[in-house]
């Protein structure tokens, strides 16, 4: 015989037992933040996406690998005033394209979509390797369309599995790191874009004359269709786009051929710059990181040129000193400030290096440290007093050792004594600057520790550089980026 529950009791037990749902879901959406792989390869640049202000974005850029490689939303911005977002990523099929324009616009009411064309010649397959399924689709919020584009992803056999993240994060439990407790580079200010830096030479291969056409497979022609479909039904432009990279068969221009074909049934305009590499000033010999993407050299080309084109066909705002787009602002100066890094660190390494070192200090965001040994023996090219004087050094502070603190061309701390501490906030965060004497060497070595938050991450460590005895030792540290650049010495 079955014993009446009051009402009474019914509620406290079905409030018990929702409250135990709640709880659990959000140590679920808490365990998946945390265990979730760190990726700039799609899941960073997805979460950043639903950070953005909503309908600040002008130009949505969709795709693969070269979108958030090459289109630089900092140049789009300072050059043009585009608000743009790379919502893109690796290898991104056309599937995994759909759902992301379908998520874009759930917030988002943009002038213009830019689809990259890329994926169907460079892997020619309906299902990608599980690592790009999983960059391509876990940084999606929980719903349908996350549900149906994992769904439309993996095999079948795998799909129950890769449907709840845990199956594939479980094993992260003992690599996790302060990193993964943090926001990382997920802020508003972060559009998408990550730029490649190593340079390879190649050799082009002329596909101006490629004039045959390659089929998609049914599956990448009917999501191809259902894109133009999705995004003409809401009166969107919508333009397709092949990027520059290295192609190496003819099928593949086949493949762009044939897409552009669909494009032009349906009216969508396109741009092969795989055809205009003389246009955009493109060297196959400097521009190319690897075979499937520019270098910063490169994607400055692409993307001035980019810019040009997109200003002179469509309507669009230049929101430049609009306070609601302050984040590509502050994006632009991060895009800026990390393109300076990259040259000061290059400048660094070459011989002799000391005027070029030099003038790339002369940055209003950097802190620099520079010692002065008791050794040193003073300047002895006088070319580089200059140098010297603009980030705030003079002459006469080299003829005597001790350490110097620089900001903005001026001194912002100094010390005589071999062994110091110095505080230094810049209202952003507390920066620590140490030297002591190394008994066992005789080198003075300096620490420096942060800890604040600023930008794209919360830093919170320490960096140590073992300073020269007989020249100036500098080090460089971004307010911007957040971290220290370079160390280098100059005798």
């Amino acid at each position: 015989m079955f014993k009446r529950i009051s009402k009474k009791r019914f509620i406290t037990c079905t409030a018990k037992a929702l409250l135990i749902i709640v709880v659990f879901s959000a140590v679920l959406v808490l365990l998946d933040r945390i265990l979730l792989l760190k990726s700039k390869d799609g899941i960073e640049q997805i979460h950043a996406y639903y950070k953005q202000p909503e309908d600040s974005v002008d130009v949505l850029f969709v795709g693969s690998s070269h979108i958030f490689c090459h289109v630089n939303t900092g140049i789009l911005w300072d050059d043009y005033g585009i608000s743009a977002f790379d919502l893109a990523a690796a290898e991104q099929p056309f599937w995994n394209s759909y759902y992301y324009i379908k998520e874009g616009l759930k917030t988002q009411t943009p002038e213009l979509i830019v689809l990259d064309i890329s994926t169907p010649g460079i892997r020619p397959t309906d299902y990608q390797p599980e690592n790009w399924l999983i960059t391509n689709n876990y940084g999606m919020k929980y719903g349908k369309d996350r549900y149906d584009a994992i769904k439309i992803s993996a095999l079948k056999d795998s799909f129950n599995r890769l449907i709840i993240p845990f199956n594939s994060t479980h094993g992260k439990y003992s690599d996790l790191s302060e990193e993964d407790f943090m926001e990382y580079s997920g802020s508003v200010n972060f559009k998408g874009f990550d730029p490649r830096e190593t340079t390879v030479p190649f050799e082009v291969h002329d596909v101006s004359s490629v004039t045959g056409r390659h089929e998609l497979t049914e599956k990448e022609e009917k999501y191809l269709r259902l894109i133009i479909s999705y995004v003409k039904e809401r009166n969107i432009p919508l333009l397709f786009i092949s990027t520059p990279y290295v192609i190496e068969t003819d099928e593949e221009q086949e493949k762009y051929n044939y897409i552009f074909d669909i494009a032009d049934e349906y009216g969508v305009p396109h741009v092969d710059f795989n055809l205009l590499y003389d246009e955009m000033g493109i060297d196959f010999a400097t521009d190319f990181a690897e075979v499937l993407h520019l270098n910063r050299s490169g994607n400055e080309k692409f993307t001035k040129y980019l810019g040009k084109y997109l200003k002179d066909n469509y309507e669009l705002a230049d929101h430049r000193g609009d306070k609601k787009y302050a984040s590509w602002d502050a994006d632009a100066l991060y895009q800026r400030q990390d393109d300076a890094a990259f040259i000061l660190k290059y400048i660094a390494t070459a011989e002799p290096a000391d005027g070029g070192f030099l003038d790339n200090l002369n940055n209003d965001n950097y802190v620099i440290f520079c010692n002065v040994p008791p050794a040193y023996e003073g300047v002895s090219d006088p070319s580089l007093i200059p140098f010297l004087n603009a980030i705030g050094l003079s002459e006469d502070k080299l003829n005597d050792y001790g350490a110097f603190i620089l900001n903005k061309g001026q001194i912002i701390y100094e010390s005589h004594d071999y062994n110091f501490k110095a505080g230094i906030n810049d209202g952003n965060r507390r920066m620590l600057f140490y030297r002591t004497t190394d008994e066992n060497s005789g080198y003075m070595e300096t620490i420096v520790r942060t800890n604040g938050s600023m930008g794209y991450q919360k830093v919170t460590g320490y960096e140590k550089y073992t300073m020269p005895q007989d020249g100036l030792g500098f080090y460089v540290y971004d307010t911007v980026l957040d971290r220290t650049i370079c160390g280098y010495t100059m005798h």
